[in-house]
């Protein structure tokens, strides 16, 4: 059987691009969205849960239990937030990565502004009271499309 890919890049006539998204885009899709994926790593694998989440002065926020998976693998010096949108029937999508350390909220300040966002509730069960900061240090994404 042959593959409907050939050495161009092309299916069935058509032509993938790949276009990188500058900060600004990607960060415009990131205050667009609620829910994204946090990974990190723990007792040697990367783990990846969904989460919702908020942004705020150039951090990404949402809530988990504090003694639960990612609770308990706080601070993280490293960790990745992700979100994404794809559709497979156009052969279009883009997709946004942050990355840099996640750490607890402590300050009551910021507490108080972050319990008073109008935002959804956690996706897991239970009592998720811990608000979690990323700071991404690095923030990339691309776009997929057909011309």
């Amino acid at each position: 059987m042959t593959s409907p890919i050939n050495e161009q890049g092309r299916i069935d006539g058509a032509r993938h691009v790949n276009v990188d998204l500058t900060s600004q885009q990607c960060w415009d899709l990131l205050a667009a969205g609620s829910s994204g994926r946090i990974g990190y790593e723990s007792d040697g694998r990367i783990l990846i849960y969904p989460v919702n989440y908020l942004i705020h002065e150039g951090a990404i926020f949402f809530r988990t239990l504090p003694d639960g998976g990612i609770g308990a693998a706080l601070p993280c010096a490293v960790s990745s937030f992700e979100i994404d949108m794809v559709k497979p029937e156009q052969s279009t999508g883009w997709a946004v990565l942050a990355s840099g350390p996640a750490s607890t909220v402590e300050d009551p300040a910021l507490l108080t502004y972050l319990w008073g966002r109008n935002m959804p509730e956690p996706l897991a069960a239970g009592l998720r009271d811990q608000f979690v900061r990323i700071e991404p240090t690095v923030v990339t994404g691309r776009s997929v499309f057909l011309s």
